[in-house]
């Protein structure tokens, strides 16, 4: 499937030397040395560990399409006056919601450095306009770089107690690793089935994984012990549809992975294959899976996600 109209490499240059026309490098890598220092009084950041990830995050496939949407955006303005109108307009937040795309891949701690550098647009960048599509893309762009940085500090790896929680309330690897087989194999017949193994267990090393994982199974637990009160047991062992809460919870591992991770746990969360379907049904003996459903549905749907952004699929729709 070709999805450039030129090498990789060489668009993704075009795409990086795009970017620095309008925000240069060097400006940009101040505005995250600033950040590191007004969150978290981070002053001595080697220059060349902040250039080396911000560079990553350029690198990913989704700041790549989200910033080349805001670029694009940004011509069209300039040409639209009905577009340039609505962004006239105070409570416009369309542009912040793309931009925000970029920081999902790193976490609700992106997110949140995300906001605090729009707040604060003029501190960091004191010459540039702060309401324009490019501009809440260098926002997004500067917040994830930090939150990189910042999360890199925790290297402790998460898999084997994450799969110690599955695995107590009747989950295994390889029942995750069948649903992700199952949802990639029509677009990559000859994928091996390792390879589904490899992006379970690499969504399982996340910290942030655990803490989901991990907050889940509580809920659901002390629901089963009656710990709550009688309302919030009822609505959440009766799993009411309207209730959403154990998809916000889930949904937490799906957006490290960008919009196709998201996207799958749509799905799965509808479809409800293989082990998702044992969990949902099983209300015996005051069993509550409420919440762990959905985590199942989460972490295998960042597995796709993952395995999408790093393997190209053979086929860009799935073969009947």
């Amino acid at each position: 499937m070709r999805t450039f109209l030129k090498e990789k490499t060489l668009i993704f240059n075009e795409f990086r030397e795009e970017v620095f026309s309008h925000y240069p490098q060097a400006v940009i890598e101040e505005a995250v040395a600033r950040l590191l220092v007004e969150i978290k009084g981070i002053k001595k950041i080697p220059t060349d560990l902040i250039t080396t990830t911000l560079l990553g995050v350029l690198s990913k496939t989704e700041t790549f399409n989200v910033m080349s949407t805001l670029m694009e955006l940004q011509k069209k303005v300039k040409h639209d006056a009905e577009l340039l109108a609505s962004m006239k307009d105070p409570a416009y937040n369309v542009h912040r919601t793309i931009a925000m795309s970029i920081c999902g891949l790193y976490g609700s701690g992106a997110i949140s450095l995300f906001g605090f550098i729009d707040c604060k647009f003029r501190f960091f960048f004191p010459t540039k306009r702060p309401k324009s599509f490019i501009s809440k893309g260098i926002c997004a762009i500067v917040a994830s770089t930090a939150s990189v940085i910042i999360s890199d500090s925790v290297k402790m790896d998460y898999s084997k107690r994450n799969l110690q929680m599955l695995e107590a309330r009747g989950v295994l690897l390889d029942d995750m690793v069948e649903i992700l087989d199952q949802l990639q194999r029509p677009y990559n017949p000859d994928m091996p089935r390792s390879l589904c193994e490899e992006h379970i267990l690499a969504v399982l090393r996340k910290q942030q994984t655990f803490h989901a994982l991990q907050l889940a199974i509580k809920i659901d637990t002390a629901v089963e012990a009656k710990e709550f009160n009688p309302q919030y047991n009822h609505i959440v062992g009766m799993d009411e549809g309207l209730f959403g809460v154990d998809e916000s919870i889930a949904t937490a591992v799906p957006l490290m992975y960008g919009t196709i991770a998201l996207t799958n746990f749509g799905y799965l969360d509808k479809a409800k294959i293989g082990i998702i379907e044992e969990l949902d049904s099983d209300h015996a003996d005051g069993k509550c899976n409420t919440f762990i459903d959905d985590m199942v549905c989460g972490i295998v749907a960042a597995a796709c996600g993952r395995l999408a952004h790093n393997h190209t699929p053979t086929y860009s729709k799935p073969l009947k």
